[in-house]
Order: structure tokens, then sequence, then C-alpha cells
């Protein structure tokens, strides 16, 4: 009996060994796939860090072009308005000119209308 237990020992203790160097293997294999998982993750964080920046600036950017063309934009249009104003004050001046003169003789031939009229109504009243 001690013939078969010894072979059978010796076969469980080599049995034993080669699960020992497998799992020795597993462990180094397993560690290596943690290492490459863990700078897998450290380099995704950074690069959404990167991206997220990124984007920040991107859309900064964006809105101080924006306002700076609606700024300019605004300002045309108030430069606009302002010679539009003073175009139109031109305009009515020179109309008021031009009306002042119409006005003061229209006024005269209505004072010489009116004043034949007073000639005529005296004249049949006699």
């Amino acid at each position: 009996m001690s013939t078969t237990v010894n072979p059978e020992i010796a076969a469980l203790r080599d049995k034993i060994e080669e699960h020992g160097k497998e799992l020795a293997e597993i462990q180094s294999s397993l560690n290596r796939l943690i290492k490459t998982v863990r700078a897998s993750v450290c380099q995704a964080i950074w690069q959404s860090i990167a991206l997220f920046i990124s984007l920040c600036v991107t859309i900064v950017g964006g809105l101080a072009y924006q306002t700076s063309v609606l700024n300019n934009r605004f300002e045309q249009i108030e430069k606009g308005w302002e010679e539009s104003d003073k175009r139109f004050a031109e305009r009515s001046k020179l109309s008021e000119e031009n009306l002042k003169p119409h006005l003061e003789q229209s006024e005269r031939n209505r004072t010489a209308r009116f004043g034949n009229l007073k000639q005529e109504v005296r004249s049949r009243r006699k």
C-alpha cells in the first residue's frame, strides 16, 4: 500500500505544483491586465477632462466672437439711425425754409383779398 500511496502522493504533488504554476501565471496575467485597465481608465479620465476643457474654450470663444459681431452690427445700426435722423432734420429744416416764403405769400394774399372784400362791402353799403 505504501508503494501505491507514494506514487499517488507524488502524482498529487506534481498536480499541485502544476496548478501552482498555472495559478502564478494567471495571477501575473491578471496583474498585467489590471495595470492595463488602470492605465486605460486614467487615460480615459484625462481625455474626458481635455474634451471638457476644449468644449468650454470653444463655447466661450464662439460666444465672444458672436458678441463682438453683434456689437459691431448694433453700432452700424445706431450710426445708420443717427445719419437718418440728421438727414431728416436737414430735410425738415429745408422744408421749413421753403415753406416759410409760401406761408408769408399766402398770408399776404389773404390779407389783400380780405382788404379787397372790405372795400367791396363798403362800396356796396354806400
